[in-house]
Parts: C-alpha cells; sequence; structure tokens
C-alpha cells in the first residue's frame, strides 16, 4: 500500500468490496483477537454497527473504526481502531477516533466506551488527551492474556435536557452559513451545508430543512437533499422538488393554476410579489395561493412576482434564499419555520407536543369508501388519545408524505393507483404504514389470493382460474350454479352468479374484455358472511354481514346506479366460534402483519375463506359497535409503535 499524504485522507462507510483490504490491514497490526472476514461483512451490514475506513485518494484504506450501538442503550462502544503502521503518527487515528464520537452523537447516545491493553501507554495517552477516564479494569480481557481497561467519555449533549434516546431525531436544519439563520428554533440544531454532507450516515426518518443559498442542480444544496434522500431522512425540500423549481415545464403549469386563483380575488390592488414561508403568508387574502404554491414546490420560500402594470399577472416564480430576506421578512420566516416544525399549519396549538404525526389518506369524494366521515373523525380523535396527532391528505400531497412520521390509507387500493404509489414510497422512507405495498398486492387481485391460500392449505370454495382458450375447454365439467370474478373487483363488483353454460360463456366474454384471466368458485349459499378484522395478527373485531334480502351477496347494484346493502350484525371477538378465528388468522399469516378484514363462511364441514382483504371497512356504528372508541384507538396506538421501533 502506498504511503499517503495526511492533508488527502477521506473518512467514508465501508463498503462489501472492501472486504480484502480491511482483512488484509487487520492482519498486519494485530496478531490476536483479529477480527475475520465474516465479522467485518456483519459490522458493514447489521444497523446496530458502524464501519468506517480512512482512505487516500486512491481509495486505498489506511485505517479503520468500528462503532457498535446497542438498541436501547444510550453508551456506544468502539470497538476496534487500527492505522497501518507505515501511516501511524499521521493523524487519522485521531480523525477515526472522531469519527466514532460523531456517530456515538449522531445516534443518540450519551457515551462512547472503548478497550484498551495497559500496557498500551501511547493509546491511553491520546485517549486521556480526547477527554477519556478509567471506568474499569480488565483482567485477562484479551485473547492473548493480557490485560486491559475500559475507558469512556460523556460526549456534549446536542441539545440540553434532551433525553438521549431522542436526540438522533432531532430536525436538522441547513444553512451555507451558521449567521444566515439568526433565531434557532428550540429543539433543533444547525448544521452547515459542508458539515451535513460530510456526515457518514443518516438517521432514518430525521427531519431535514434545507436553507441552502443554491438548489440549482449539482449545487452542493442540491446534494444535501439528494443525500437525504438516500439516508432515508425526510427532506424539505427533496431532490426532485429542486429540479421542479427550475424546470420551465413545472413553471408554466403552476403559473396557470395560481393565475386562475389569482383572477378569482375580488381586489384590484396586488402588491409587487408574494412572499410563500412553508406554505404560509401573512395576508388572508393569499393563504389559499400560498398553499398551492407551496404544494406545488414544496420550497421553504417561495416568491411570486406580479407584474406592475396593474394586471396583476404572474411574472416569475423562485426560490429565495433566506440570506436574501430583510430583517421583517425574517422575523415572519422564523415565525413559519417555527409552526411548520410543530406541524401545525393553521391548526390549533395542541397542549403537549404530539409524540407522532399520522397522514390519513382519504377521498372525500369516494362513493365507496372504506371509512366513513364520522370513522375518520374517529381515528383524528383516537390520534391524539394515544399521544400523536392526525393530519387528513388527500393524493394531491404525494410530495407531503415526508412531513409525516406514519401513513394510514383510508381510501380503496389498487395497485395502478395512487394509494400504492403512496403506500411504496413511505415504505422506502422507513415510514411505517398500513397498508403496506405488499398486502395490497397479495389482496387486491383475487386470482393471486386464490392460488396463495390453495398452495397453503387453507380452505377456500373449490377455485378455477382460466383465460378465454380454457374457458371454452372447461365449461362442460363445470357444477352450476358457480361464483365468477374479475381479479380485482371489490365492494361485490365483478362478482357474478353464474347458473348454467349458456350464462358462464355470455358473462365470460363480456369480462375478457377487460382482462385475460377470471376466476369461478364453489357456490356456498349462506345467510351472512363472517368478516374477521385483523391487525397485528391480532383479531380486532367481527361482523356478520348478511345478504341484502332475495339476492346471494351482501351488496347489490342497481342499474340506476343506487345501491342495496344486508344487514350487519357485530360480535364480540370472544364469542366467534374459535374455529372462524383461527383459520381468519392462518390466512393472514401469509398476507403480513397489517390491517385486514377477512371474509369467511362457515359450512357444516368448517370455514372457508372467501377473500382476504386489506385496507377493510370500519363504519362509525358497524364495525366500531362493540369496542367503540377502543378499536380505533387500537389501530392509532399499532402505528405509533411501529413509529417507535423504526426509529429505535
Amino acid at each position: 500500500m502506498s504511503i499517503s499524504n495526511p492533508q488527502s485522507v477521506m473518512l467514508r462507510t465501508a463498503k462489501i468490496e472492501d472486504l480484502d483490504q480491511l482483512v488484509v490491514l487487520e492482519n498486519t497490526c494485530f496478531t490476536s483477537d483479529v477480527i475475520s472476514a465474516r465479522s467485518f461483512r456483519s459490522f458493514i451490514r447489521n444497523d446496530t454497527s458502524r464501519l468506517i475506513l480512512a482512505v487516500n485518494d486512491e481509495d486505498l484504506i489506511l485505517g479503520y473504526v468500528v462503532v457498535l450501538l446497542r438498541s436501547g442503550s444510550d453508551v456506544a462502544r468502539l470497538y476496534s481502531l487500527a492505522v497501518l503502521p507505515g501511516e501511524q503518527g499521521k493523524g487519522i487515528g485521531t480523525e477515526l477516533l472522531a469519527g466514532a464520537e460523531a456517530i456515538a452523537r449522531e445516534t443518540g447516545r450519551g457515551v462512547l466506551s472503548l478497550e484498551v491493553r495497559i500496557e498500551n501507554a501511547r493509546a491511553r495517552e491520546i485517549y486521556t488527551r480526547r477527554g477519556y477516564s478509567i471506568d474499569a479494569e480488565l483482567p485477562g480481557f484479551y485473547e492473548d492474556g493480557a490485560d486491559g481497561i475500559r475507558m469512556v467519555r460523556h460526549l456534549d449533549n446536542i441539545l440540553e435536557g434532551t433525553a438521549p434516546a431522542n436526540r438522533s431525531r432531532l430536525p436538522i436544519i441547513i444553512v451555507d452559513r451558521l449567521s444566515d439563520l439568526e433565531m434557532v428554533p428550540q429543539g433543533c440544531r444547525v448544521m452547515t451545508v459542508r458539515d451535513y454532507l460530510a456526515l457518514e450516515y443518516g438517521v432514518s426518518g430525521r427531519r431535514i430543512i434545507n436553507l441552502a443559498r443554491s438548489y440549482e442542480p449539482m449545487s452542493l444544496g442540491y446534494y444535501c437533499s439528494l443525500l437525504a434522500n438516500a439516508r432515508k431522512e425526510r427532506c424539505l425540500p427533496e431532490a426532485d422538488a429542486l429540479l421542479d423549481i427550475n424546470w420551465k415545464r413545472i413553471h408554466k403549469r403552476a403559473t396557470l393554476t395560481l393565475q386562475t386563483m389569482l383572477n378569482d380575488l375580488e381586489t384590484n390592488i396586488l402588491p409587487d410579489h408574494i412572499d410563500i414561508h412553508f406554505g404560509r403568508t401573512e395576508n388572508p387574502l393569499f393563504r389559499k395561493i400560498a398553499r398551492q404554491a407551496f404544494d406545488l414546490f414544496r420550497c421553504p420560500i417561495i416568491r411570486i412576482l406580479l407584474k406592475r402594470d396593474g394586471s396583476g399577472s404572474i411574472a416569475d416564480i423562485e426560490a429565495v434564499s433566506i440570506h436574501k430576506l430583510s430583517a421583517d421578512d425574517k422575523v415572519k420566516f422564523n415565525t413559519a419555520l417555527k409552526a411548520f416544525l410543530k406541524g401545525s399549519l393553521a391548526k390549533p396549538a395542541m397542549k403537549k407536543a404530539p409524540s407522532a404525526i399520522i397522514a390519513i389518506l382519504a377521498n372525500p369524494n369516494e362513493e365507496s369508501a372504506p371509512s366513513d366521515a364520522k370513522a375518520l373523525a374517529a381515528f383524528a380523535d383516537a390520534a391524539i388519545a394515544v399521544g400523536a396527532r392526525a393530519d387528513f391528505i388527500t393524493a394531491k400531497d404525494y410530495r407531503r408524505l415526508l412531513e409525516f412520521d406514519a401513513l394510514f390509507i383510508r381510501e380503496t387500493t389498487a395497485l395502478d393507483h395512487h394509494t400504492y404509489r403512496f403506500a411504496k414510497r413511505a415504505l422506502q422512507e422507513g415510514m411505517p404504514v398500513i397498508d403496506d405495498p405488499d398486502s395490497i398486492l397479495r389482496c387486491t387481485n383475487k386470482i393471486y389470493l386464490a392460488e396463495l391460500l390453495k398452495t397453503n392449505r387453507i380452505p377456500t370454495p373449490r377455485t378455477v382460474i382460466f383465460d378465454k382458450k380454457r374457458a371454452k375447454q372447461m365449461i362442460g365439467s363445470l357444477e352450476f350454479p358457480g361464483i365468477m370474478k374479475i381479479p380485482d373487483g371489490c365492494f361485490s363488483k365483478g362478482v357474478f352468479k353464474v347458473e348454467n353454460s349458456e350464462e358462464f360463456s355470455a358473462i365470460s366474454s363480456q369480462l375478457f374484455k377487460k382482462t385475460d384471466l377470471l376466476m369461478m368458485q364453489e357456490y356456498m349459499p349462506t345467510d351472512y358472511d363472517w368478516r374477521i378484522g385483523i391487525l397485528d395478527g391480532e383479531a380486532i373485531f367481527a361482523c356478520k354481514y348478511y345478504m341484502v334480502s332475495g339476492a346471494w351477496k351482501i351488496y347489490e347494484y342497481e342499474n340506476d346506479g343506487s345501491v342495496s346493502e344486508g344487514d350487519h350484525e357485530t360480535v364480540p371477538v370472544e364469542k366467534v366460534p374459535a374455529e372462524v378465528i383461527n383459520c381468519a388468522l392462518k390466512s393472514t399469516q401469509l398476507i403480513g402483519n397489517g390491517l385486514y378484514g377477512v371474509d369467511l363462511k362457515l359450512t357444516p364441514s368448517g370455514p372457508s375463506i372467501i377473500e382476504v382483504n386489506d385496507n377493510p371497512s370500519i363504519d362509525f356504528g358497524i364495525e366500531d359497535a362493540v369496542l367503540g372508541s377502543a378499536l380505533y384507538e387500537r389501530i392509532m396506538a399499532v402505528l405509533v409503535s411501529r413509529i417507535g421501533r423504526a426509529n429505535g
């Protein structure tokens, strides 16, 4: 390995490709307690460890440090630190030690501990100079029988009075110069652009407010947002929003939208410009415009320039840097920043800051929504009851998703639909989400679900899956009546009772115009279907959904567009036949640990699964008839607990 210039050393996170070099370095530095390639691989892959390298301009490894981060502990442990013999005395070890301390701080640890051989006076001296003190003697600690000592350093708190477990979750505000932000909101950290880019890791779910002076593509400010996304941190603005603010096509669309809103204002007096801070503006006349502009661009400071000729037309839209604001504007900006960090745009302050903010995705105009308005309100109340807060979002709020800690979907899901995109984005960002994309994928397609249940020997009605060619071949072997289904129907839509071969041919030929595959199931007449609500692997509600009078299913759609619905009866879970509950639980174990509604029939030969629904109906006065508000609180509590696990 070549000798390096100490000025060219850089710290970076280790990769699997570094294993060979690490093993060589390890065997060069140590003759006992040697770390194996398998252990190095584990340090690289595990979330409970960090392996940082010191490399030169040619990316040759000059040294490394391993830090262990035990979950729930305030103490980080420096497990091993090594520098190539020819590179010692150049400050590389000190840089690695500083990197280990930075990791401990950034992950919320208040103490960094390490072990050192008792006879290694030089290393002990270095550690002592950096503020480490002896914590314990360790007789025979090393593999060769040598004695050691444990030394610890109590790290400076990021914020005085902040609990260790929460330090790493503090929002970071990024600026080019610390003087750009004259007033720092309580409970935040301020970091320069270069310091943020120099971090070797992120904290999943942490909020980042990027106030860099430039958002131009490939600028340092742009890279801050880009790296935040890679680190699974939630940044405002996101990297794609920075591209949007520079794209003329996006500007044209935004200008048309905002110009229409300006034209609707009942005033002839307009200012030269409208400044928008986190979607807020002081003039109530422009509040809707401010919110719309913020939704379009997601930038902290947006300025809409208006023409001076009195026409009120939009001349330009630009992202403004904080250092260009006047003293008066900075006061307004700081007020908006504090409100944004509290998550309270136009919302009354809570007596106690919420532990988490949950986004509930719903469509107020959906005809057959999974939850009615009263149930949605009950979910919001339940969030407060468990110490969180719920905000309602719609399809247009995709870019707002990173403002929240968790996502709860209360809109009918589908694969080629924004609900699936929301779920996938939440999962990618490390946010707990119900329903998760895997559950949507597995539940929304009845053909997939039927095959999954059959493969795992879960009882279902006899089912055959067929395409157009096979339909002609098997028609003579079918038993009638039967139930024909399209793959992605819901609420009894796309479900047909077929009485004979003629109806089979007629109905299937129509349905094959929309889908390549259909399924035919055994007809099992019952007075009602059981619906068992499952959350996190436990039954939380049970309902009997009765068939529409004189019909064979629980929803009947008339030609005039009206819908008839059968009666319902909610039953305490403990009074449901055990075989029904057990069968429902077995089916959902194949799907995941989300929120499901399992539809099944109890026949003389036992229970039979009809389908497993993600995003099950929870309407006020129906599914909650037994548990009341406790049902909603239980669901919200699960989401909040998952937030804690995700951030732990």
